[in-house]
């Protein structure tokens, strides 16, 4: 991803986005628990998360609570992101309250390889795959088709999201 034009990443990722949208779970999601886009050309959460509150959807987004899990908070708007560890944007908790993800929420998950499976590969803290260990929700992985690995190695700590949506599956 490090290597990419960065118009081929934003070309791929509205490919993404545009094959998000019309996921039936998606849509029906009555909150959206997304990654904040960041890193090396990562699909681009930013535009899915500015369109969601433009149609009034609900959006919560991640920060590292003190025990390294993930907590969220609901956002009204991209202004309410402030600098976090790793150089991630986290909800500022001056502004933005924490909600308890439930079973219609869909939780859009980054990584830097994916297999077919659902399996992943991180950044190596364990947040994500804490937080899918009880996530009782729909959790969809963002990536390109180049990131996608017919296998990955797993242990029982590694969890796997249920769908990977890349700009052509």
């Amino acid at each position: 991803r490090r290597a990419l034009d960065p118009s081929d990443a934003l070309r791929m990722s509205v490919s993404v986005r545009d094959r998000l949208w019309v996921l039936p779970m998606f849509h029906d999601a009555r909150l959206v628990l997304t990654y904040v886009s960041a890193k090396d050309n990562e699909v681009d959460s930013r535009k899915i998360i500015a369109r969601l509150l433009e149609d009034g959807r609900h959006v919560a987004c991640p920060a590292i609570a003190p025990d390294n899990r993930l907590v969220w908070r609901r956002i009204e708007s991209l202004a309410c992101l402030i600098p976090g560890q790793y150089g991630i944007p986290v909800p500022d908790p001056e502004r933005c309250r924490v909600v308890t993800p439930g079973s219609s929420c869909v939780a859009l998950v980054p990584g830097i390889a994916f297999s077919r499976d659902g399996h992943r590969i991180g950044y190596g803290g364990g947040y994500f795959d804490r937080f899918l260990r009880d996530f009782p929700g729909t959790s969809i992985g963002l990536a390109y088709d180049f990131q996608i690995i017919a296998a990955l190695p797993h242990g029982s700590h590694d969890m796997r999201v249920d769908f990977v949506l890349t700009e052509s599956m």
